[in-house]
C-alpha cells in the first residue's frame, strides 16, 4: 500500500478498499505498539517525501497511525523507543542516509527488533536522490543484508506538494 500512495497522483481522495467486502481495512495494533508505520528519513533529502508519503498513506488508509519526527518526536534520545513503538519501517533511501547518525540508531534499532522494512528510493539527484549503488557503499555492512535484502520501491511522487522543494 505505501508503493501504491507513493505512486498514486490523483487529485480527488482515494481510499483502500477490500476486494472482499469493498470496506476500507480494520486496522489494528498490539498493546505494545502505537503506530503501524515508521517514516525514517534525513532532512536535508528526504523531509519534504516523507511528508507528502504520510499525508498519502493517511488518505489511502484513514486511521493509519503515522510516526514521523515533525509529528511525533518529543525528545531525540527516544528514536530507538519510537522505532520499538512502531509495527514496520519506512526506510526513504537518499543521499546521505546511512551518513546519518540518527538514520542509523533508527536501522539498528529496526534490525535488533527485527522491524519488517519497506525500502522507498529516491533516484531523481536534482531532489536529493543517490543511485542504490551509492547508498549500498555508504550503508555499514552490519546492516547491508537486513536492509538490501529487498527491492525498493521508487519514488515518484512530487515533493513541491508538500510546499517543499
Amino acid at each position: 500500500l505505501v508503493y501504491l500512495a507513493c505512486r498514486l497522483r490523483r487529485r480527488r481522495p482515494v481510499v483502500a478498499l477490500l476486494k472482499s467486502t469493498l470496506t476500507p481495512p480494520e486496522l489494528s495494533l498490539d498493546s505494545k505498539t502505537h503506530y503501524h508505520l515508521f517514516l525514517s528519513h534525513i532532512w536535508a533529502t528526504g523531509q519534504d517525501q516523507v511528508a507528502v508519503i504520510k499525508r498519502r498513506v493517511s488518505a489511502l488508509l484513514p486511521g493509519a497511525r503515522i510516526w514521523l519526527d515533525v509529528d511525533d518526536l518529543l525528545d531525540i534520545s527516544n528514536l530507538e523507543e519510537c522505532v520499538q513503538d512502531s509495527a514496520v519501517v519506512l526506510i526513504f533511501l537518499s543521499a546521505g542516509y546511512f551518513l546519518s547518525k540518527n538514520a542509523l540508531r533508527e536501522v539498528r534499532a529496526a534490525k535488533s527488533l527485527k522491524k519488517p522494512l519497506v525500502l522507498v528510493h529516491e533516484q531523481d539527484e536534482a531532489k536529493g536522490g543517490a543511485t542504490i549503488e551509492v547508498l549500498r557503499a555508504e550503508c555499514p555492512p552490519s546492516l547491508a543484508g537486513y536492509v538490501f535484502g529487498m527491492d525498493a520501491a521508487a519514488w515518484s511522487g512530487e515533493p513541491s506538494e508538500s510546499g517543499g522543494g
